[in-house]
């Protein structure tokens, strides 16, 4: 039996002959996995950009709220909301945040209870260095694609995210 890797996707005759599956099916299996392979390259890229300013995905996310927010300031319930991850992941990456000092902790003046988390000077200077690469970056991943293109590119990926969205409704009843 020959061995195959991510890398070494099969092709439409292939997944075919695998499955026995008709060439409509087999060529949107074959879309799935060239599309699932282009994205986990284009993140490898864009994890490098973010590891070499010392970020993740989350902790350059929690940073954007940050900088949006009213007072630059956020409650760890409100990040762990927006972020879409459990309270303690989130605290976790607080802490480190705050110990290389992008982030302190307040007190409330309302509510003794909860403490607001507030970005520093340091944590703003951190995306004041880093947004720049990021958007150089983004803009040279679709640097090929044609502004009509870009328009196909969205209206076809919210048709992906839609059914994206529908399958996952219907795994959770």
């Amino acid at each position: 039996m020959e061995k195959f890797s991510f890398v070494d996707r099969p092709s439409n005759q292939r997944i075919q002959l695998m499955n026995g599956i008709s060439k409509n099916d087999s060529t949107n299996v074959e879309l799935f996995l060239n599309f699932q392979w282009t994205y986990r390259n284009m993140q490898k890229v864009y994890d490098s950009i973010l590891n070499e300013n010392d970020l993740s995905e989350s902790r350059f996310i929690i940073l954007m709220f940050l900088k949006n927010a009213s007072n630059h300031e956020l409650l760890p319930s409100v990040i762990s909301e927006k972020l879409g991850a459990t309270r303690a992941t989130v605290s976790k990456l607080l802490k480190a945040m705050e110990t290389k000092g992008w982030i302190i902790k307040s007190s409330s003046t309302t509510d003794k209870r909860s403490i607001p988390v507030q970005l520093t000077t340091k944590g703003s200077k951190i995306l004041e260095k880093f947004l720049p690469k990021n958007f150089n970056t983004v803009n040279q991943l679709f640097s090929s694609l044609t502004n009509e293109e870009i328009k196909q590119f969205t209206y076809l990926l919210s048709k992906i995210q839609k059914n994206t969205q529908k399958f996952a409704s219907e795994m959770e009843k």
